[in-house]
């Protein structure tokens, strides 16, 4: 090894300061959980939607995640007019950005992925099938709201097609995604378990204990399954999450493409090597992308490229 290609190690002009944006936007968007420690404390929730996985399920939320309040406003129905402009806003100036830089569910990852100290590569096959994944999670979600939302507005059996959604009629995705059982259904399970065992004379039995597990609510069992699938699959793949399921993420990739925001490649100072691919989260081919500038869908503009290199090749490219 080089001693540029070592000094690599040591360039933290984007990574420090992303880090310190992650974890104040993490604070920030579960704001709320202040006025929990200190009543005194008055926050409230603020009526805008950003990019990001922000359930609007959890009381400790200050911002809604568009995601879920597009499929709310549909489910009344009503048309998601402001939502649609801040996607096509946020989306047309920094594309997937937020997803790198203010997501919590995205720094909750990004955290494992540095406390193993590793980032495991997927196979070029199974990864290209399972970019794809997300888009047709996408595509579930929207269609269920739309025509849950025709069916209202039109008055065609709409009130008995929600009743047949149930809990996903207000957001097919909204009941399952792993940000509001974080945020919200883990707190609640908490407190109460926090009321329920200072009562307890004696320890259950384990007949006992599974019987109380056998009365646990389908969607809620599925929603903590998911919870522990995210953890588990975030330790195994960098941004798994965020590569494969979440269609928060796929919306934006749409916009990325086009995005004002961009990185660019020096072809002068660029020798070819592989620090900057290894280091991408999301497993893009950076070199195989034209170096004017590049916009991959699956770019959430992290910036850990463009720190790996150890020849200072990559930068941020407006326009």
């Amino acid at each position: 090894m080089t001693a540029i290609e070592d000094q690599r190690k040591f360039k933290y002009k984007w990574t420090l300061p992303r880090f310190f944006i992650q974890l104040l936007s993490l604070i920030a968007v579960n704001g709320l959980a202040f006025t929990l420690i200190y009543p005194y404390v008055k926050i409230q929730r603020l009526p805008f939607a950003l990019p990001i996985l922000a359930s609007i399920n959890s009381p400790l939320t200050t911002v809604f995640s568009a995601m879920d309040l597009l499929q709310l406003e549909l489910s009344q129905p009503e048309f998601p007019w402001i939502v649609i402009g801040s996607l096509f806003l946020i989306g047309a100036v920094v594309g997937r950005a937020l997803c790198g830089w203010a997501c919590p569910m995205g720094f909750i990852q990004d955290i494992i992925t540095t406390l193993k100290d590793k980032l495991d590569v997927v196979s070029p096959r199974t990864h290209r099938g399972g970019k794809r994944f997300k888009y047709f999670v996408l595509s579930i979600t929207m269609f269920l709201s739309v025509t849950l939302a025709l069916a209202l507005y039109s008055g065609s059996g709409g009130f008995e097609y929600k009743s047949a959604l149930g809990i996903l009629a207000t957001g097919p995705f909204t009941a399952i995604s792993p940000d509001g059982t974080l945020f919200g259904t883990v707190p609640a399970l908490l407190r109460s378990a926090s009321e329920i065992i200072p009562t307890l004379t004696r320890l259950p039995t384990i007949q006992e204990a599974w019987a109380e597990l056998s009365n646990v609510p389908p969607l809620l069992a599925l929603r903590i399954l998911i919870l522990v699938a995210f953890f588990g699959a975030a330790w195994k793949i960098p941004r798994f999450w965020c590569r494969y399921i979440c269609p928060t993420g796929a919306l934006m990739a749409l916009f990325q493409k086009r995005a004002y925001a961009g990185i660019k490649r020096d072809p002068v100072k660029c020798m070819k090597c592989p620090h900057c691919e290894v280091k991408c989260p999301m497993q893009i081919n950076i070199l195989d992308l034209p170096w004017e500038k590049f916009n991959d869908p699956e770019c959430i503009m992290c910036m850990e490229c463009v720190d790996a290199c150890p020849h200072g090749s990559l930068g941020l490219k407006f326009p």
